[in-house]
């Protein structure tokens, strides 16, 4: 399967806000996606078996405290959603759902989550597309791992005809999350230990940033400080068990846009912890992620990592409502139905609900 343990889904349009009431529309006036007011509404990713189409979006209410669908595009389209959901991103009331075995991103309006009313209703033409993000209302960015062992791309979308532009070769492999900030987009190239920095004028690779093994999550604070988590890699023994003398140790470092080679260094204490799913909190001045079958937090101005969980339990993926803090923990078998777990900020859990096929993350619309 394309998805890691420490791989996080659903971004969303990082710091520019959520949809406003009225249907998306893409005026050449408008220069940015229009700030917005979050609903009650939660979705949650579900990847659903690889290399069968029944990934799906489940939709939560946090007013009603139900899961409303289980399945919300295929009851809204009357369609499967695809093969190994990844993420989604909303743009204005536009959602953007990345299906990576499908080699595409169902473009749907919000919240009834049907597919939009344009000529090409579906991004298609992609390569093992993971992540998505926007930089206006009409230009968005998916990262594309392609295959095993090759070095990735990013392809720019023309947001108002659905179709892809250019695409941009990278000089690292497997490309998860990307960050917009300062000007640049910043691509975390799982497959190696380095972060692509991408002018988004030009739209060309302008450099490279070496940080610490397998990036898989970024975040901007609340101070216009990029946050970047690293892994590390997993060694194997030989009856294919994590091997801990083999395996390389987890990194978090910070770095601000114009001074990205002044670096804040944050070492993890084993080989075996594989830190993932990084988040901040709605401030933006609280870290949260996860590492050795805990979930940590931590504020942006600390200078050593925690070393005590604020919630002692794994999670396939992981979300902090920005309304109110809580947090949502995803838990993933393989072969039946996942659920997820809401905890307060203080990590006392609340409730639990059950989605659908492997669940992996969150978007708070």
């Amino acid at each position: 399967m394309f998805s890691t343990p420490f791989s996080t889904a659903c971004t969303r349009v990082a710091l520019l806000g959520w949809a406003s009431l009225a249907l998306f529309s893409c005026d050449p006036e408008r220069t940015e996606p229009e700030p917005v007011q979050l609903t009650d509404n939660v979705f949650i990713v579900n990847e659903g078996n690889f290399n069968t189409p029944n990934g799906a979006v489940s939709i939560f209410n946090t007013a009603s405290k139900k899961v409303t669908d289980v399945d919300i595009f295929k009851t809204a389209n009357n369609r499967p959603l695809g093969d190994n959901v990844q993420s989604m991103t909303v743009v204005d009331t536009v959602g953007y759902v990345v299906v990576t075995q499908s080699n595409k991103i169902e473009v749907v309006r919000l919240p009834e989550f049907k597919t939009v009313k344009r000529a090409v209703k579906t991004i298609s033409g992609l390569k093992k597309p993971r992540y998505f993000v926007a930089s206006s209302a009409t230009k968005g960015y998916v990262t594309e791992w392609i295959d095993y062992g090759v070095k990735g791309q990013v392809s720019v979308i023309n947001l108002a005809t659905n179709t892809v532009t250019k695409t941009i070769p990278l000089s690292g492999e497997a490309p998860e999350q990307l960050l917009l900030a300062g000007g640049k987009l910043y691509v975390a190239n799982s497959g190696e230990n380095t972060v692509s920095v991408i002018n988004t004028t030009t739209d060309t690779e302008e450099a490279v940033l070496t940080v610490g093994d397998s990036p898989n999550s970024l975040a901007l604070d609340q101070n216009g400080r990029v946050w970047v988590l690293c892994a590390g890699f997993a060694g194997y023994d030989a009856n294919y068990n994590i091997d801990p003398a083999t395996s390389t140790k987890g990194v978090l470092l910070s770095f601000l846009p114009a001074a990205p080679t002044a670096v804040q260094r944050l070492e993890f204490a084993s080989t075996v912890g594989f830190p993932g799913h990084l988040q901040l909190d709605g401030g933006k001045g609280q870290l949260y992620f996860t590492y050795a079958k805990g979930v940590y937090q931590m504020s942006v101005s600390s200078k050593t990592l925690p070393t005590t969980p604020l919630i002692r339990r794994g999670f396939y993926g992981l979300g902090i409502d920005p309304k109110d803090n809580t947090i949502y923990g995803a838990i993933a078998p393989y072969s039946t139905a996942g659920k997820f777990i809401r905890y307060q900020s203080s990590g006392t859990a609340i409730d639990s609900f059950t989605v659908n096929i492997l669940p992996n993350g969150f978007v708070f619309y």
